[in-house]
């Protein structure tokens, strides 16, 4: 009889433990990882050199003479306009009491008068430039020169005019290195490429000897789907691929991770082109995938968008 009920016991505890255990597992919650997404969109892709220039024009006329006549009267001054063949100065002989004018050859704006009345005329007199023509004469260094080629477009910047970008194009890499002024620092320093720049389009602000600073345009690519570095997951033969959180169709508000290969491009410091048959404008692109493997069921961070 106490066998019996020894029996009895023990099975009612069993009943106990196994029944107050799947109470445990049923009310026991198994916790999903939250992650960070962004959605996949099409954007530019900019790799850039950097170079100095100082603005010039492309038209400079020195207008000389060397008579050593007296300059009797000056016509101009800096910062006018004149056109070819306008009277600039006039020289007198005392020897044979005559007066002749010297004239432009060209048009543009008077930037520089070297001439002084009552004295000799000797040298250059005026420097005619025209300032709605203007070039940028630059430099680079010579661990970019290589990458560079004629009708590069360049962004051009100033301290003077802000924020302001004006346009042009690289017209001009020099063959050889800008010489040095001396022996030392041919060997100190690095060598330099000198570069001419035209400006192609409105030149508002910009002014003959302004420093400018310069950004060569060596390779772009527009529309192209763009991710950081850090979504891109190797399969460590070469392949890559990124993860994306898919929303599960017959449990809406359910996403669990998805691999979708990738091919990659261009490259810029922080952005690299990809592309590929199965990748669609606004996924939902895993920022961390290093902390979920493929099949992993995830929920998205509060607020973000898919």
């Amino acid at each position: 009889m106490k066998k019996k009920k020894l029996i009895i016991g023990i099975i009612i505890g069993v009943v106990v433990l196994v029944g107050g255990g799947l109470v445990f597992a049923n009310g026991q919650k198994t916790d999903i990882l939250s992650v960070k997404t962004t959605p996949l969109a099409m954007g530019n892709l900019q790799n850039t050199i950097s170079a100095t220039g100082v603005v010039e024009s492309n038209t400079l006329v020195n207008i000389s003479d060397s008579s050593n006549d007296n300059i009797d009267r000056i016509y101009v001054s800096v910062g006018e306009w004149v056109g070819n063949g306008d009277w600039l100065c006039e020289l007198y002989n005392k020897d044979t009491d005559t007066y002749t004018n010297i004239k432009a050859k060209g048009s543009g704006t008077i930037t520089t008068i070297n001439a002084k009345k009552d004295t000799p005329a000797n040298g250059i007199l005026f420097v005619i430039q025209n300032t709605d023509d203007l070039q940028i004469k630059g430099k680079v260094k010579e661990a970019d020169v290589n990458s560079l080629k004629n009708n590069m477009t360049v962004m051009v910047k100033s301290d003077a005019t802000g924020d302001k970008v004006f346009q042009g194009n690289l017209t001009m890499i020099a063959p050889t290195a800008i010489s040095s002024d001396t022996k030392t620092e041919s060997t100190t320093k690095n060598a330099e490429f000198a570069i001419e720049v035209d400006l192609t389009g409105d030149i508002t602000g910009l002014k003959i000897g302004m420093n400018t600073r310069l950004n060569i345009v060596s390779a772009e690519k527009k529309d192209v789907f763009t991710v950081p570095f850090d979504v891109l997951v190797s399969d460590g033969n070469g392949a890559q691929s990124i993860y994306i959180a898919k929303e599960n169709p017959d449990t809406p508000g359910s996403f669990s991770v998805e691999s979708i290969p990738v091919t990659t491009g261009m490259e810029t410091d922080s952005q690299i082109e990809i592309s590929g048959d199965q990748l669609i404008s606004g996924m939902p692109v895993i920022a961390q995938p290093q902390t979920v493997t493929p099949g992993t069921a995830v929920t998205l961070e509060e607020g973000l968008v898919v």
